[in-house]
């Protein structure tokens, strides 16, 4: 009998544990964030995945979780298309995006879709509960840094590129085809095809190669 009450506890625990799933493909930081979950005062239920698709199917087969750390740039993430599936599948679990270094239209795009914020790689996991606490509570969290450097404003004005282009330069300078660009801001490659022609017109460049070194000579990326 008293076996039997000791293990009612342990799943009367479990239950009442958060329920974690770290999705990220850096298995020593998805390792630190578990084993700094489940060891402090408040205790976490942890899983970890390491792409997209272990991502949705721990979504599919281990249970409701209650968030989901979701690595924007893991195997398998192709931008707000990808970021809008976890979402999908996660819910109703809350979904903040993880990332050293994001980009602030990708993430208020993200929000718009249902994520609940952004979590910087950079923040001290001391900080990670009480974090979670308040994106459980149903606010968004955003931080004051995470996010890539902005731009400097008289450079890309004198320009005349909106933030959407300069991000578009930016990926397109990572070697990012159209359809890639497309995903991570939601555009068909059409619409994609049509902005790179106006973003050819604006600095005078032949091609994308020509955008790429032209925006670099010019110190917009």
């Amino acid at each position: 009998m008293q076996y039997l009450d000791t293990n009612m506890q342990q799943d009367r625990d479990a239950e009442m544990q958060t329920a974690v799933l770290i999705a990220d493909d850096h298995a020593l930081i998805a390792q630190a964030i578990a084993i700094s979950l489940s060891s402090g005062p408040r205790q976490f239920r942890t899983q970890t995945a390491g792409t997209l698709d272990e991502t949705l199917e721990a979504l599919r087969s281990a249970g409701q979780f209650d968030l989901v750390l979701l690595d924007i740039k893991m195997p398998g993430m192709m931008g707000l298309a990808s970021i809008g599936k976890v979402i999908a599948a996660a819910a109703p679990a809350s979904v903040v995006l993880m990332s050293g270094n994001a980009d602030r239209n990708l993430v208020k795009s993200a929000i718009e879709k249902g994520a609940c914020g952004l979590i910087p790689k950079t923040m001290p996991l001391k900080a990670l509960p009480c974090v979670i606490d308040l994106i459980l509570s149903g606010q968004i969290f955003i931080p004051t840094d995470g996010f890539e450097n902005e731009l400097n404003d008289s450079i890309s004005k004198s320009a005349g590129l909106n933030t959407r282009e300069l991000g578009i330069i930016k990926l397109l300078a990572e070697g990012q085809t159209n359809k890639e660009i497309g995903m991570v801001f939601d555009e068909t490659e059409v619409n994609v095809k049509m902005l790179m022609r106006s973003i050819c017109r604006k600095l005078t460049a032949r091609n994308r190669a020509h955008v790429v070194m032209i925006s670099k000579q010019r110190g917009l990326i």
